[in-house]
């Protein structure tokens, strides 16, 4: 059975330094018909590196990727559409029990299915991502963006991005990704945050002259 995850209410679920970034409501206004949107609210249930959800990680990577292309006069909107959808691949690569009971769990498929290592998850996502926003989201396939979001694993996927707004979405992604992994060897996530929070502030200074 098709089920519906739907909430009009998505600003309770973004982090409050982005809801007050005084460069929100534009933000906002480039990706509101995909955070509003069924399919893409059901990835608050995809897991992503340790406590994080895809939901998250998405925003994180889509804001930050946002006020860097402004500070780099790059296409701002372009990487806040491709960086919210640059994880939008359509099956969970880790169980979740919450996604059991959507969709009849077929977004928990790949996790049981075993795959060669090229067929793995790191090496096929980027370009299941591209083909999926095409699919829920036809109206803002760009080339830009497509390129953006099949190239955003470089160098694990051998082929670099064309554009620029490619590569600060494959940057801040990386930058995301590392410090959402647990490791004793690793600062704590707070620390990791403010470090990964300067990238953006610095950015908001230079955008202020």
């Amino acid at each position: 059975m098709k089920s519906r995850y739907y909430d009009e209410d998505v600003f309770s679920y973004i982090d409050h330094s982005i809801l007050l970034n005084p460069y929100f409501e534009e933000w906002y206004e480039y990706v509101r018909v995909v955070l509003i949107s069924d399919e893409f609210q059901k990835r608050k249930l995809f897991p992503h590196h340790h406590n994080m959800s895809v939901w998250e990680h998405s925003i994180l990577v889509s804001f930050r990727s946002f006020v860097l292309a402004k500070a780099l006069k790059a296409d701002d909107r372009v990487c806040a559409i491709a960086g919210l959808l640059h994880d939008f691949y359509p099956w969970s690569w880790m169980y979740s029990e919450a996604l059991e009971h959507i969709d009849d769990g077929i977004f928990l498929k790949e996790t049981k299915t075993k795959h060669s290592l090229f067929r793995k998850h790191g090496f096929t996502h980027a370009k299941a991502a591209a083909e999926n926003y095409v699919k829920f989201f036809p109206e803002l396939e760009n080339e830009v963006i497509t390129d953006s979001i099949k190239r955003h694993m470089f160098p694990l996927n051998i082929v670099p991005p064309k554009y620029k707004e490619g590569f600060i979405i494959t940057m801040v992604d990386k930058i995301d990704s590392v410090y959402e992994l647990p490791s004793p060897t690793v600062i704590s996530s707070k620390i990791a945050r403010d470090f990964n929070d300067k990238i953006v502030a610095r950015a908001l200074d230079k955008i202020r002259g």
